[in-house]
């Protein structure tokens, strides 16, 4: 009697002359640690000439009941067989596997395990590349649930991923036949949008994506720029179709302005002659008029603002210059006006009020200052000593007044504290023409726990430690724990001090790294008696004093 079976997992397959990385490809399925009682295999030969169709057959005889083989005409791309495939699945879930790609041991294991745990309709899969880019900051860590409209999940639109199967035949998925290439975004947008939690497993490498060293996969080749503009149109429309306006829909829509059109451009201006280039341009505009919403232009880059601006403009000179400089590394030092930082491009001129609008860069240069170091931390009775360097980031040092801020983390309060500046002419960068002068960025800190709260002895309790930086207007402030030279201990050091005021008891003191925050620890030691109950229990510490007499 045959028992049917429901598979946790159905894999996809779409194979198309993918000897002999296909028999990697069917290794690595077999070597999952969730078993194969629980996956079921749908390969679709999208045509084969190579032998890869016998291959497949050949492992399905091997393990009965786990694979559908499914032959076919050749296609011309991935669509149609991985349509075919999804007709024919079964599982809880859907992965889709290429036929030159492989599976870590244990990706399906954890990627169902992050779904069944948070009730996710769609899990990221760290990818792994081999010969190839794949993204990485995404897949940084875990996240149960993660947030379609920040960061960089939308800017992973490869379909290697773990789907619901209620989902997608729900809202009906499927991959566009018309594409060739990028038929992946559709689908992978649409479940995006369509999904109440989508999951990220970033702690395993789940899936790996091949070069083939004959260079026969499809997506390794350059796409055609206007094949790519009208493609990316159809994205935006599907993306504009699919939610509301506000922050979602411009993050969205942005990447599309990020990856299919402004970065092209750098590659454009190297292959393409002058005529050629300014066909682009002016091939782009209209859908750069179309695309890019104010809105959408604030949350870019300076260099990415320049580029989408030059072409809505049709600037061909200008974006030429602008990709230069991008290319070189953007030259130029930094200008400071009225409390504000401006990066230096070619176009537009200084003086102009274009480049107050589109090179700011105020806020990009403080998100990653001050750069900081403490290089040492000692101890000289009730004093705590720092020193270090810190800086704001393209801003001189000629006027720079650092402050050692320590906030208490009960209630809030913070104390000030001015550190004193130190020669430190090795730090000053040299970048082509231009030099940022950190001459006084070393400081010395001091924080004496006996008169630091305004001549008073410093309260009780946790205090978080942070540089502050001001120079030339602008300020930023960043915490320590994360900027402890290698010379400094990791660990917290702790020792007794007796500060004014509080008679004869003691008090114990701890510095030391807890997170990125670097925490100055106050409390009062613990008498004779408390210490010896923390060793040995309160009954026995009290038989003790009672056996000497201590008072």
């Amino acid at each position: 009697m045959n028992v049917l079976r429901t598979p946790t997992v159905s894999l996809v397959i779409p194979v198309y002359n993918s000897m002999p990385y296909l028999e990697l490809t069917l290794q690595s399925i077999e070597q999952q640690t969730i078993g194969l009682d629980a996956i079921e295999v749908v390969a679709v030969d999208d045509g084969s000439t190579d032998g890869s169709g016998k291959v497949l057959d050949a492992w399905a005889d091997r393990h009965p009941g786990v694979m559908k083989v499914i032959h076919q005409e050749a296609s011309g791309g991935p669509s149609r067989p991985r349509n075919v495939g999804l007709d024919q699945a079964t599982g809880t879930y859907v992965f889709f596997v290429d036929g030159d790609d492989c599976l870590g041991p244990e990706a399906l294991e954890r990627l169902v395990a992050m779904a069944e745990k948070n009730g996710s309709d769609t899990v990221l899969a760290k990818l792994v590349g081999v010969g190839r880019r794949v993204p990485k900051q995404v897949f940084a860590k875990n996240v149960a649930k993660a947030d379609l409209s920040k960061g960089d999940v939308y800017y992973t639109l490869m379909p290697f991923k773990l789907f619901r199967r209620e989902l997608i035949e729900k809202h009906g998925l499927r991959f566009p036949e018309h594409m060739r290439v990028s038929e992946d975004q559709h689908f992978v947008a649409r479940a995006y949008l369509h999904s109440k939690v989508i999951s990220i497993v970033g702690d395993y490498d789940c899936y790996y994506v091949v070069k083939r060293g004959d260079n026969g996969n499809i997506t390794a080749d350059w796409l055609d720029f206007p094949v790519a503009l009208q493609q990316a149109d159809e994205m935006v429309s599907l993306v504009t179709g699919l939610t509301e306006p506000g922050p979602l829909r411009n993050h969205l829509i942005g990447r599309h302005v990020t990856v299919e059109m402004i970065r092209r451009f750098d590659q454009l201006l190297t292959d393409c002659d002058a005529e050629e280039f300014r066909r682009m341009v002016e091939l782009a505009r209209p859908y750069a008029l179309k695309w890019i919403s104010p809105e959408i232009l604030a949350e870019k880059s300076v260099h990415e603002k320049l580029v989408a601006h030059c072409l809505r403009e049709g600037l061909v000179d200008e974006l030429a210059a602008v990709v230069r400089w991008n290319r070189d590394g953007r030259p130029g030092k930094a200008v400071i006006r009225d409390g504000r930082l401006y990066a230096a491009p070619p176009f537009p001129a200084a003086e102009s009020p274009l480049h107050a609008e589109l090179c700011d860069i105020t806020t990009a240069a403080l998100g990653v200052s001050p750069r900081r170091r403490v290089e040492r931390l000692a101890w000289r009775g009730t004093v705590l000593e720092l020193s270090g360097y810190a800086y704001l980031e393209q801003v001189d040092t000629d006027d720079l007044v650092t402050e050692l801020v320590l906030r208490h983390a009960g209630t809030g309060r913070e104390i000030a504290l001015p550190a004193e500046q130190v020669p430190s002419p090795h730090l000053t960068v040299t970048r082509g023409k231009e030099t940022y002068d950190y001459g006084r960025a070393c400081f010395r800190a001091s924080v004496d726990l006996a008169t630091a709260d305004g001549g008073a002895v410093l309260p009780k309790g946790d205090w978080h430690l942070s540089l502050r930086c001001t120079s030339h207007g602008l300020s930023a402030r960043g915490s320590l724990g994360g900027a402890l030279g290698g010379k400094v201990s990791k660990r917290a050091d702790e020792h007794a001090v007796s500060l004014p005021g509080s008679g004869r008891k003691p008090h114990t003191v701890r510095i030391g790294p807890r997170g990125d925050q670097l925490v100055l620890q106050i409390k009062p030691a613990p008498s004779a008696v408390s210490a010896y109950a923390l060793s040995y229990g309160w009954k026995a510490a009290r038989a003790v004093k009672a056996r000497i007499n201590w008072q």
